[in-house]
């Protein structure tokens, strides 16, 4: 065997370690981030919708004697705030050591438990079921966007898995004609991914309508990133955490985020060798009058688009 010195036998060689944190995150938050925000005052926080009597057209007698009719009456609409904390704990060792990547782990901690606070409420507010008090042993629970639209809505057809359809311009005018005749303004659609590739794909397809095609660049366009439906233009907003069957059709200005205690880092306390915290917030979900919004169920979420 020769007598020199390979990377098998010499001991002391230094790893090849890159010095850059491939970091990947979930970290966008559409409806979260769009939506203004406002106070609350206390854990269960209300507001009041209102809407105008129907338009009537029946002639008044002239000198008739006045009848008076009760209008449309205000209603109060509630959702609770919702608890959130996520911990973070680092070792004195190991803030102390030198980190491929990173340059403070104590920081970069903090910074990820700030980010998964902000999507854990993305999904709150998107998803999340009946709102509910809670007791000493359960948490109160806001009541995300999907589950408060009740009047808009749109269902594939059959049962079980035939039910589910593909996303069509003719199902998001409907929900749009149907918010637009309640009052709505929507500006805003909400999708997963399959939904946002159909509507890519399948919604430019209408008489003059062609992608942008840069031939000095050599880059096809083929993307949609508004659509202008009958009653409106929307922003097409993809969210990983919209559930993959279902797409939300939202009017913004009456969506905010009520704050009760906004997202804040603690410090914990010294009882092991570590530094630790946690991040803690307390908010809810005002979705204002849901008939401002919409949404299509029973969507296809995968395949071939057709």
């Amino acid at each position: 065997m020769a007598d020199y010195l390979t990377t098998y036998s010499q001991a002391g060689n230094r790893e090849s370690l890159t010095d850059v944190t491939a970091d990947l995150w979930m970290d966008e938050t559409p409806l979260y981030s769009m939506s203004g925000k406002v106070n609350a005052i206390a854990e269960k926080h209300s507001w009041v919708v209102d809407n105008l009597s129907a338009a009537a057209t029946t002639a008044v007698v002239e000198g008739a004697d006045i009848s008076y009719t009760r209008p449309a009456v205000r209603v109060k609409r509630s959702n609770y705030c919702h608890i959130r904390l996520r911990f973070w704990e680092v070792s004195f060792t190991q803030a102390a050591v030198t980190s491929a990547g990173v340059k403070n782990d104590v920081a970069r901690e903090l910074m990820k438990a700030l980010k998964t606070i902000a999507t854990d409420y993305e999904k709150i507010f998107v998803i999340t079921g009946t709102t509910a008090a809670g007791d000493s042993g359960t948490g109160r629970a806001a009541m995300g966007i999907l589950k408060a639209i009740k009047t808009n809505t749109g269902l594939g057809t059959g049962t079980g898995n035939s039910a589910e359809v593909q996303l069509t311009e003719d199902m998001v005018n409907s929900r749009l004609a149907e918010i637009w005749e309640a009052g709505g303004n929507p500006r805003a659609l909400i999708c997963n991914s399959h939904s946002k590739m159909v509507i890519a794909k399948k919604f430019s397809q209408k008489t003059g309508f062609t992608f942008n095609v840069d031939s000095t660049t050599r880059t096809a366009i083929a993307n949609i990133n508004k659509y202008e439906g009958a009653f409106g233009t929307l922003n097409i907003i993809p969210d990983k955490h919209i559930p993959k069957r279902r797409i939300a059709i939202v009017t913004p200005e009456q969506i905010k985020i009520a704050v009760l205690r906004d997202i804040k880092s603690y410090q914990g306390t010294r009882d092991a060798s570590t530094y630790k915290g946690w991040v803690e917030g307390e908010m809810t979900l005002q979705f204002g009058n849901e008939k401002a919004h919409g949404e299509q169920e029973d969507l296809k979420y995968s395949g071939s688009i057709s």
